[in-house]
């Protein structure tokens, strides 16, 4: 029974894996339509969320079964709660690169913006992060995984900054109010993938350690103990 749950687990892994690489694919794919302003590059990445979402619902539906059917405890329970909430972030990720893509049609109807902050640099930190919280998960590496936190203050940092400079243009440039509130949102989404790959950093932190990162200054023990 054991030796049959350890495979259920390689597998629900791979699914992990499968799902966490497609969203890694979007959010390449979003980002390269907004910086090279192509609109069937965009359209792809929305057609491909249809994926995760059916992957989720797999990958939900088989941490549940495998909970109700074996009863799992240690390690095994702490990775099936780690699974589900990976599950769920990587979901979110994929909804993101959507709304990038979508934002990068909108930004189509309006000439494009004079670029007021770097963000081929910016996107390059979010996607390493990413691209990070999923190396974390396949080498169980903790303090990869913790390491995550750190950089997203970075990505909020850079986020504010550019949220006012946005700001300060549009004072100045009323007519790119339009144009400018879709560059506002798209900030927004790609902010908010650096947190989910932080979340999911701290989900595989709780997994290797067996402690809760998830606020700020403070770690909770897991309530199983770790084997």
């Amino acid at each position: 029974m054991q030796h049959y749950l350890e495979s259920e687990l390689k597998a629900l892994q791979h699914q992990l894996l499968k799902m966490g690489g497609i969203a890694e694919n979007m959010l390449r794919d979003a980002v390269e339509s907004v910086l090279n302003r192509d609109e069937d590059l965009a359209q792809r990445v929305i057609e491909a969320d249809d994926t995760v979402d059916i992957l989720e619902n797999e990958i939900e539906a088989r941490c549940i079964q495998l909970i109700a059917r074996h009863q799992p405890v240690a390690f095994e329970l702490r990775y099936l709660t780690m699974a589900l909430k990976v599950n769920r972030n990587i979901e979110r990720l994929a909804d993101k690169c959507v709304s990038i893509a979508r934002r990068s049609i909108e930004l189509l109807a309006s000439p494009p913006m004079q670029p007021f902050v770097d963000l081929p640099s910016v996107t390059h930190l979010i996607q390493g992060m990413v691209q990070d919280a999923l190396d974390a998960l396949v080498h169980r590496d903790a303090e990869l995984a913790r390491e995550l936190r750190e950089r997203d203050s970075k990505v909020n940092a850079a986020y504010e900054q550019m949220v006012r400079d946005l700001c300060s243009i549009l004072a100045s440039q009323p007519q790119l109010i339009q144009s400018g509130i879709s560059v506002l949102l798209l900030f927004r989404h790609l902010e908010r993938v650096g947190d989910l790959a932080a979340n999911i950093g701290e989900e595989v932190y709780y997994l290797v350690e067996g402690e809760v990162i998830r606020h700020s200054g403070t770690t909770i023990e897991a309530s199983v103990e770790s084997q």
